[in-house]
């Protein structure tokens, strides 16, 4: 075995606690829907659009001043594509760079990020703006439905706050920002504003969503960073071109 294997299989081994935690969160993930029916038909169905709509009601009109077909495929492109893509290609990353510490930060990160949303999902319902707000069209749903019908087999479009794209996507820019891995991180400096811009003009959240979902992020980057802690400076040098 060679000594990067090996020095993989170290990092896997130390962060196997955080590997089996994010396997656990989606796993969690995948049975979200059968664990919400089963709390609403126990507790009720608790439904706070109208308060949301209330604290930002006409922010969301904005970003559909202009609807145009190009920009709705790039915009749903970005929305489906670059939230599991900051989860996956970090963790990818780090562990092919053998960076134990932040791929621990990540790992814990990513999944307190859906832990932290989780109670909010099961019992703070909120609509999308486009099934909410008169002027605002639900427009990745309306284009394509079987986007649709793929989102809703986990999620039932009621699950708005907070916004996770948002907090995912913040949190792989947090956890490479420090690093020399130039090339992701100009993936990580793009995908923060374009998700933003992606989930307000696709008609789904609200502002509140996002401002949540960051500061969801900036809390778990706390939490991870106060818990995995680095003894040496963080980033190589065969990670500048990356």
């Amino acid at each position: 075995m060679t000594e990067a294997r090996q020095t993989k299989k170290q990092l896997i081994k130390e962060g196997r606690y955080y590997i089996l935690l994010a396997l656990l969160v989606i796993a969690l993930c995948m049975k979200q829907i059968s664990i919400q029916d089963k709390i609403v038909m126990r507790f009720g169905y608790y439904d706070y659009t109208a308060l949301i709509s209330a604290i930002n009601p006409d922010f969301a009109l904005i970003f559909q001043k202009g609807i145009y077909l190009s920009l709705t495929y790039l915009m749903t492109f970005t929305y489906i594509i670059i939230y599991p893509s900051a989860v996956f290609f970090t963790a990818l990353i780090l562990i092919h760079y053998r960076e134990t510490v932040l791929f621990k930060r990540a790992a814990l990160m990513f999944s307190l990020n859906y832990l932290i949303a989780f109670p909010f999902f099961m019992l703070f319902h909120v609509s999308t703006t486009g099934a909410t707000l008169p002027g605002v069209e639900p427009l990745i749903y309306e284009q394509f439905p079987r986007i649709c019908t793929a989102i809703t087999t986990i999620d039932p479009l009621d699950n708005c706050f907070p916004s996770l794209h948002v907090a995912m996507v913040f949190s792989a820019f947090l956890i490479m920002c420090g690093t020399n891995y130039r090339r992701y991180k100009i993936f990580t400096y793009f995908a923060v504003p374009a998700t933003i811009f992606a989930v307000l003009y696709l008609g789904i959240h609200w502002l509140i969503d996002i401002l949540a979902g960051i500061a969801i992020a900036l809390f778990t980057y706390y939490l991870a960073k106060s818990f995995c802690k680095s003894s040496r400076t963080i980033s190589s040098g065969t990670s500048e071109t990356i």
